[in-house]
Protein backbone atom coordinates (compact mmCIF):
# COMPACT_ATOMS: atom_id res chain seq x y z
CA UNK A 1 0.00 0.00 0.00
CA UNK A 2 1.51 3.33 -0.52
CA UNK A 3 2.41 5.73 1.80
CA UNK A 4 0.01 8.38 3.79
CA UNK A 5 1.57 10.84 1.98
CA UNK A 6 1.06 10.15 -1.34
CA UNK A 7 -2.59 8.74 -0.57
CA UNK A 8 -3.16 13.00 0.92
CA UNK A 9 -1.29 13.96 -2.59
CA UNK A 10 -4.08 11.96 -4.62
CA UNK A 11 -7.09 13.23 -2.59
CA UNK A 12 -5.59 16.77 -3.10
CA UNK A 13 -5.26 16.03 -6.38
CA UNK A 14 -8.90 14.78 -7.04
CA UNK A 15 -10.37 18.01 -5.45
CA UNK A 16 -8.01 19.67 -7.89
CA UNK A 17 -9.59 17.60 -10.84
CA UNK A 18 -13.13 18.78 -9.84
CA UNK A 19 -12.05 22.23 -9.57
CA UNK A 20 -10.95 21.89 -13.22
CA UNK A 21 -13.89 20.22 -14.38
CA UNK A 22 -15.21 23.22 -13.12
CA UNK A 23 -13.28 25.69 -14.98
CA UNK A 24 -13.07 23.38 -18.48
CA UNK A 25 -16.92 22.01 -18.81
CA UNK A 26 -20.36 22.94 -17.13
CA UNK A 27 -21.51 20.07 -15.01
CA UNK A 28 -25.17 20.30 -14.10
CA UNK A 29 -26.17 20.50 -10.79
CA UNK A 30 -28.08 17.15 -10.72
CA UNK A 31 -24.93 15.45 -12.34
CA UNK A 32 -23.00 17.41 -9.30
CA UNK A 33 -25.83 15.67 -7.03
CA UNK A 34 -24.89 11.84 -7.98
CA UNK A 35 -21.40 12.18 -7.65
CA UNK A 36 -22.11 13.83 -3.92
CA UNK A 37 -24.32 11.04 -3.06
CA UNK A 38 -21.68 8.42 -4.70
CA UNK A 39 -19.09 9.80 -2.44
CA UNK A 40 -21.39 9.89 0.57
CA UNK A 41 -21.94 6.22 0.29
CA UNK A 42 -18.31 5.79 -0.07
CA UNK A 43 -17.70 7.43 3.54
CA UNK A 44 -21.25 5.97 4.98
CA UNK A 45 -19.73 2.26 4.20
CA UNK A 46 -16.00 3.25 5.10
CA UNK A 47 -17.24 4.10 8.54
CA UNK A 48 -19.79 1.02 9.34
CA UNK A 49 -17.50 -1.67 7.27
CA UNK A 50 -14.01 -0.92 8.33
CA UNK A 51 -14.10 1.92 10.69
CA UNK A 52 -16.26 0.70 13.51
CA UNK A 53 -15.24 -3.19 13.40
CA UNK A 54 -11.82 -1.80 13.54
CA UNK A 55 -12.24 -0.30 16.59
CA UNK A 56 -14.63 -3.02 17.85
CA UNK A 57 -11.42 -5.42 18.05
CA UNK A 58 -10.17 -2.62 21.23
CA UNK A 59 -13.05 -0.36 22.57
CA UNK A 60 -15.94 -1.08 24.11
CA UNK A 61 -19.47 -0.31 22.48
CA UNK A 62 -19.81 2.69 24.63
CA UNK A 63 -16.67 4.21 23.68
CA UNK A 64 -17.42 3.79 19.99
CA UNK A 65 -20.50 5.73 20.07
CA UNK A 66 -19.47 8.30 22.13
CA UNK A 67 -16.79 8.86 20.07
CA UNK A 68 -18.93 8.45 16.55
CA UNK A 69 -21.17 10.91 18.44
CA UNK A 70 -18.13 13.42 18.82
CA UNK A 71 -17.60 13.59 15.52
CA UNK A 72 -20.75 14.05 14.66
CA UNK A 73 -21.11 16.66 16.80
CA UNK A 74 -18.30 18.59 15.88
CA UNK A 75 -18.82 18.65 12.16
CA UNK A 76 -22.85 19.70 12.98
CA UNK A 77 -21.73 22.78 15.25
CA UNK A 78 -19.21 23.71 12.53
CA UNK A 79 -22.18 23.46 9.94
CA UNK A 80 -24.56 25.63 12.02
CA UNK A 81 -22.50 28.34 13.67
CA UNK A 82 -19.87 28.72 11.45
CA UNK A 83 -20.41 27.58 7.87
CA UNK A 84 -21.01 24.19 5.84
CA UNK A 85 -18.30 21.88 6.75
CA UNK A 86 -18.55 20.52 2.73
CA UNK A 87 -19.85 23.17 0.07
CA UNK A 88 -20.56 19.53 -1.81
CA UNK A 89 -22.39 18.04 0.66
CA UNK A 90 -24.30 21.43 0.94
CA UNK A 91 -24.62 22.19 -2.09
CA UNK A 92 -28.50 22.36 -2.42
CA UNK A 93 -28.25 24.92 0.46
CA UNK A 94 -26.05 27.35 -0.98
CA UNK A 95 -28.68 30.03 -3.06
CA UNK A 96 -26.89 33.06 -5.18
CA UNK A 97 -27.63 35.09 -2.14
CA UNK A 98 -25.21 32.75 -0.46
CA UNK A 99 -22.74 32.35 -3.09
CA UNK A 100 -22.29 36.67 -3.32
CA UNK A 101 -21.36 36.82 0.23
CA UNK A 102 -18.24 34.25 -0.14
CA UNK A 103 -15.59 37.24 -0.33
CA UNK A 104 -17.44 38.70 2.65
CA UNK A 105 -16.77 35.58 4.83
CA UNK A 106 -14.06 34.31 3.04
CA UNK A 107 -12.32 33.85 6.93
CA UNK A 108 -15.16 31.46 8.15
CA UNK A 109 -14.98 29.39 4.94
CA UNK A 110 -11.11 28.78 5.00
CA UNK A 111 -12.19 27.75 8.96
CA UNK A 112 -14.31 25.72 8.56
CA UNK A 113 -13.25 23.84 5.21
CA UNK A 114 -9.70 23.80 6.88
CA UNK A 115 -10.79 21.80 9.52
CA UNK A 116 -12.52 19.26 7.12
CA UNK A 117 -9.53 18.71 5.36
CA UNK A 118 -7.54 18.35 8.00
CA UNK A 119 -9.65 15.87 9.69
CA UNK A 120 -9.55 14.14 6.32
CA UNK A 121 -5.95 14.46 6.46
CA UNK A 122 -5.96 12.90 9.34
CA UNK A 123 -8.00 9.98 8.79
CA UNK A 124 -5.95 8.65 5.94
CA UNK A 125 -3.00 8.81 8.40
CA UNK A 126 -4.78 6.60 10.66
CA UNK A 127 -5.64 4.33 8.12
CA UNK A 128 -1.88 3.12 7.98
CA UNK A 129 -2.35 1.42 11.37
CA UNK A 130 -5.48 -0.67 9.66
CA UNK A 131 -5.85 -4.00 7.88
CA UNK A 132 -4.92 -3.22 4.35
CA UNK A 133 -8.51 -2.90 3.10
CA UNK A 134 -9.67 -0.69 5.77
CA UNK A 135 -6.62 0.92 4.86
CA UNK A 136 -7.30 1.91 1.35
CA UNK A 137 -11.39 1.95 2.27
CA UNK A 138 -10.81 5.08 4.33
CA UNK A 139 -8.19 6.72 1.73
CA UNK A 140 -10.80 5.62 -1.49
CA UNK A 141 -13.40 7.04 0.60
CA UNK A 142 -11.68 10.79 1.46
CA UNK A 143 -9.93 10.52 -2.51
CA UNK A 144 -13.80 9.85 -4.00
CA UNK A 145 -15.27 12.39 -1.82
CA UNK A 146 -12.67 15.64 -2.63
CA UNK A 147 -13.82 15.44 -6.75
CA UNK A 148 -17.40 16.56 -5.98
CA UNK A 149 -15.99 18.62 -2.94
CA UNK A 150 -13.59 20.77 -5.05
CA UNK A 151 -15.89 21.41 -7.95
CA UNK A 152 -18.53 22.90 -5.86
CA UNK A 153 -16.70 24.80 -3.85
CA UNK A 154 -14.57 26.00 -7.34
CA UNK A 155 -18.04 26.34 -8.65
CA UNK A 156 -19.88 28.79 -5.91
CA UNK A 157 -16.98 30.37 -5.95
CA UNK A 158 -16.98 31.81 -9.41
CA UNK A 159 -21.35 32.05 -8.77
CA UNK A 160 -19.98 34.59 -5.95
CA UNK A 161 -17.76 36.81 -8.06
CA UNK A 162 -14.10 34.95 -8.00
CA UNK A 163 -12.56 35.07 -11.33
CA UNK A 164 -12.02 31.49 -12.58
CA UNK A 165 -8.32 31.60 -11.84
CA UNK A 166 -8.52 33.23 -8.24
CA UNK A 167 -11.61 30.33 -7.76
CA UNK A 168 -9.17 27.78 -8.63
CA UNK A 169 -6.24 28.80 -6.75
CA UNK A 170 -8.32 29.11 -3.72
CA UNK A 171 -9.59 25.94 -3.84
CA UNK A 172 -6.27 24.01 -3.90
CA UNK A 173 -4.64 26.28 -1.19
CA UNK A 174 -7.82 24.98 0.84
CA UNK A 175 -7.95 21.54 -0.54
CA UNK A 176 -3.48 21.78 0.45
CA UNK A 177 -5.05 21.74 4.11
CA UNK A 178 -5.48 18.04 3.86
CA UNK A 179 -1.27 17.71 4.16
CA UNK A 180 -1.57 19.26 7.38
CA UNK A 181 -3.69 16.75 8.78
CA UNK A 182 -0.67 14.15 7.10
CA UNK A 183 1.52 15.95 9.07
CA UNK A 184 -0.71 16.26 12.20
CA UNK A 185 -1.07 12.64 12.22
CA UNK A 186 2.41 11.77 11.25
CA UNK A 187 3.97 13.35 14.04
CA UNK A 188 1.40 12.94 16.84
CA UNK A 189 0.01 9.44 15.53
CA UNK A 190 3.19 7.40 14.79
CA UNK A 191 3.78 4.42 17.43
CA UNK A 192 -0.17 4.37 18.89
CA UNK A 193 -1.72 1.84 16.84
CA UNK A 194 -3.36 -0.28 18.40
CA UNK A 195 -3.76 1.96 22.04
CA UNK A 196 -7.27 2.86 22.85
CA UNK A 197 -6.71 6.37 21.86
CA UNK A 198 -5.98 5.20 18.63
CA UNK A 199 -9.14 4.06 18.32
CA UNK A 200 -11.17 6.34 19.82
CA UNK A 201 -9.89 9.26 17.28
CA UNK A 202 -10.47 6.91 14.31
CA UNK A 203 -14.22 6.58 15.46
CA UNK A 204 -14.37 10.24 16.03
CA UNK A 205 -13.28 10.32 12.22
CA UNK A 206 -15.53 8.16 11.52
CA UNK A 207 -18.86 10.54 13.17
CA UNK A 208 -17.28 13.25 10.87
CA UNK A 209 -17.81 10.89 7.53
CA UNK A 210 -21.51 9.71 8.60
CA UNK A 211 -22.45 13.35 8.97
CA UNK A 212 -21.36 14.44 6.10
CA UNK A 213 -23.09 11.49 4.50
CA UNK A 214 -26.24 11.96 5.90
CA UNK A 215 -26.14 15.68 5.18
CA UNK A 216 -25.82 15.32 2.22
CA UNK A 217 -28.25 12.43 1.65
CA UNK A 218 -31.06 14.10 3.08
CA UNK A 219 -29.82 17.27 1.53
CA UNK A 220 -29.92 16.11 -2.30
CA UNK A 221 -32.78 13.87 -1.80
CA UNK A 222 -34.86 17.31 -1.25
CA UNK A 223 -33.88 19.01 -4.22
CA UNK A 224 -34.01 15.20 -6.52
CA UNK A 225 -35.74 12.20 -6.71
CA UNK A 226 -34.60 9.71 -3.73
CA UNK A 227 -34.59 7.15 -5.96
CA UNK A 228 -31.89 8.92 -8.49
CA UNK A 229 -30.08 10.30 -5.15
CA UNK A 230 -30.22 6.87 -3.60
CA UNK A 231 -28.73 4.62 -6.47
CA UNK A 232 -25.82 6.36 -6.64
CA UNK A 233 -25.85 6.60 -2.57
CA UNK A 234 -25.89 2.71 -2.74
CA UNK A 235 -23.09 2.64 -5.50
CA UNK A 236 -20.91 4.07 -3.31
CA UNK A 237 -21.20 1.21 -0.56
CA UNK A 238 -20.75 -1.16 -3.23
CA UNK A 239 -17.66 0.60 -4.08
CA UNK A 240 -16.32 0.53 -0.72
CA UNK A 241 -17.88 -3.09 0.18
CA UNK A 242 -15.54 -4.07 -3.09
CA UNK A 243 -12.75 -3.60 -0.87
CA UNK A 244 -13.33 -6.33 1.14
CA UNK A 245 -12.71 -9.00 -1.81
CA UNK A 246 -10.21 -7.00 -3.69
CA UNK A 247 -8.32 -4.69 -1.35
CA UNK A 248 -5.19 -4.03 -4.11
Amino acid sequence: MMSPFIQNLIAVMSAAFGALLTLAISVSHRQLCALISLAAGTLFATTFLHIIPEAARVLPFLSIFLALASGYLVFFAISRFLFHICPACAASHFDEQTARAFKNIAFLLVLALGFHCVMDGIGIVLGEGLEEKADWSIFMAVTVHKLPEGLALCALMIRGGFKKIEAFLTTIAIEMLTLVGWGVGEWTLKGTAEGPWFYLLLAHVGGGFVYLALHALLNESEEHSPRYILFFFFVGIAVISLTNWFPH
